[in-house]
């Protein structure tokens, strides 16, 4: 069991999301919080607007524990109606904007919302003709709160024309209500990305999203970690727990300020870190090399970054390299959507050679440790399944009893379906997720381990391994790899390559040569759909 000894940092957590902003609004009111579009809110703007929708929320009827659904990009009017449902003991339930209509319809029945929140303007995708298609099938009577766009659907409302109005006749009512919610009442509900089954509802607290927040605060770089003063650049997806939690809630329990995009482009990315000097700077391996890889990256000023995070997948040391050229406090962290973020993190001042083999150490708040396949502990060194405990483990799956019970054990240890070992310095090194691992004559392998290597053969952009079917050995390693421009790569040279590196049963037997791989909308290789 990994633990940083230093004072437990939850101590004096507050016991619910709005109370942050309450807090910020009063101590530092003209103090941004967002910027969106050029144009800047306040966390007094901020309060206020919360606080409007609120009291509309408890106007219609909104209940505690109701749920709200949403499919937006992070931009203001998603942070005004995740703070007004806080308010009022509401679930936000969040929706993917890339989601199909069986996806859709699969939220929708097990969280049962109440009502919706749609952006319907960004480019041609209109989100509304997707739910005319999702409630041909699913009987939805409550209202949909359209954020620009043209309403279309009979439910839907203005959600400008909703904040215009004035509904101080429901101040009482609103504090009164907030009064009732508690730490442990659900905030979130976020559904896992379903690369390996099904995808999930964890419903996450008040206490999980505070928990999680506030270490990530004090983790965030030398030599004080985050303070007001720092810009977060959030460019992921709010329904993801990066873009909710990570990027979204926990500036805000932070009092600091976010510069919202509606979606990963690299230029604007850029563009905006260089025009409003923002401090924090992360991505997945893919965000990063799609930045480095911009013929004029080294033309932007990125001087104001001090803490760059990268995250979501194993990295290769040249993109540590080219972070540490921006910044020297650079992490690796691993987390998942079931412990509202991130459990571990590098070390501050963590080498190059360490960011890219390890996910660091866990935080001092939290429980790790690494059992074998009948749940009994390792020593050190040894490989097995990655197991959490603590205040930011989700509440459950949501409607879902028995996958909780198989997913959260007696003890309340989460079993994360991640592999991984505790080498000699204590840090946490990953193998692949349970379900990855395919055996290929009879020994496990594990993609991630094999990935890690490939990635750092000269001209790899993009890689991807998965297992194909072979007659002798049972299945064995197929490799999917996007090359830089101006390379021209063979599966030979890089099997000749990985000789020296890997086991030979480790080693894949195929090569593919893509010009892209499809990816998640937070810019992970999205296996799943590689080889349809």
């Amino acid at each position: 069991m990994l633990m940083k000894q230093r004072k437990n940092r939850l101590e004096d957590a507050l016991p619910k999301f709005s109370d942050y902003l309450r807090k910020w609004a009063k101590e530092r009111p003209e103090h941004t919080a967002f910027i969106y579009r050029d144009s800047a809110i306040t966390y007094h703007e901020f309060m206020k607007k919360s606080e409007t929708m609120a009291k509309y929320l408890l106007k219609i009827g909104v209940g505690h524990g109701d749920r709200l659904a949403y499919i937006m990009t992070g931009r203001p009017e998603f942070f005004v109606f995740y703070m007004a449902a806080s308010m009022v003991g509401a679930i936000v339930v969040g929706l993917s904007t890339r989601n199909p209509v069986q996806e859709m319809l699969y939220i929708l029945e097990n969280a049962q919302p109440s009502h919706i929140l749609c952006l319907d303007s960004l480019g041609e995708d209109r989100y509304q003709e997707r739910l005319a298609k999702v409630f041909a099938q699913y009987p939805f009577y409550g209202q949909i709160w359209l954020v620009e766009g043209c309403r279309e659907l009979p439910q839907a409302h203005s959600f400008e024309d909703i904040m215009s109005q004035n509904y101080d006749d429901f101040a009482d009512a609103l504090a009164e209500r907030e009064k009732q919610v508690g730490s442990d009442d659900g905030l979130i509900i976020v559904y896992t990305s379903g690369s390996t089954g099904r995808s999930k509802g964890a419903l996450l607290t008040h206490r999980n999203v505070i928990s999680s927040a506030l270490v990530q605060l004090q983790e965030f770089g030398a030599p004080t970690g985050c303070t007001p003063a720092d810009i977060f650049q959030h460019q992921v997806p709010v329904n993801h727990v990066s873009g909710a939690i990570e990027w979204g809630a926990t500036p805000i329990i932070g009092g600091c300020t976010q510069v919202l995009t509606d979606g990963f482009k690299a230029k604007e990315v850029l563009e905006n870190t260089e025009k409003y000097k923002a401090t924090i700077l992360a991505g997945v391996p893919t965000m990063w090399t799609m930045m480095f890889n911009l013929p004029d990256f080294m033309e932007y000023d990125l001087s104001s970054v001090r803490f760059c995070l990268v995250s979501g997948a194993m990295v290769s040391k040249k993109i540590v390299q080219g972070m540490k050229e921006i910044s020297p406090y650079c992490c690796n962290g691993l987390g998942m959507t079931e412990t509202s973020g991130f459990m571990t993190y590098s070390d501050v001042g963590a080498s190059a050679e360490n960011i890219c083999q390890t996910v660091g150490k866990c935080a001092p708040e939290f429980e790790m440790k690494i059992v074998d396949k009948d749940g009994q502990p390792l020593a050190d060194g040894l490989p097995g399944e990655i197991l959490y405990r603590g205040p930011t483990v989700m509440k459950e799956y949501y409607h879902e009893p028995e996958l909780t019970a198989a997913a959260i054990d007696k003890d309340g240890w989460l079993y994360s379906g991640d592999i991984g070992f505790i080498d000699q310095n204590g840090d946490l090194r990953l193998l692949g997720r349970t379900k990855d691992m395919y055996i290929c004559g009879g020994y496990n392998v594990y993609p991630a381990e094999v990935e890690e290597q490939i990635a750092r053969y000269p001209g790899v952009s993009l890689v991807a391994v998965l297992p194909v079917s072979h007659e002798i050995m049972g299945e064995v390693g197929c490799a999917y790899i996007v090359p830089k421009p101006g390379y021209s790569l063979d599966g030979k040279g890089i099997r000749e390559y990985l000789k020296d590196l890997l086991a030979d049963y480790k080693i894949p037997r195929k090569y593919e040569f893509r010009e892209c791989l499809p990816l998640t909308p937070l810019g992970k290789i999205d296996k799943k759909n590689i080889i349809r």
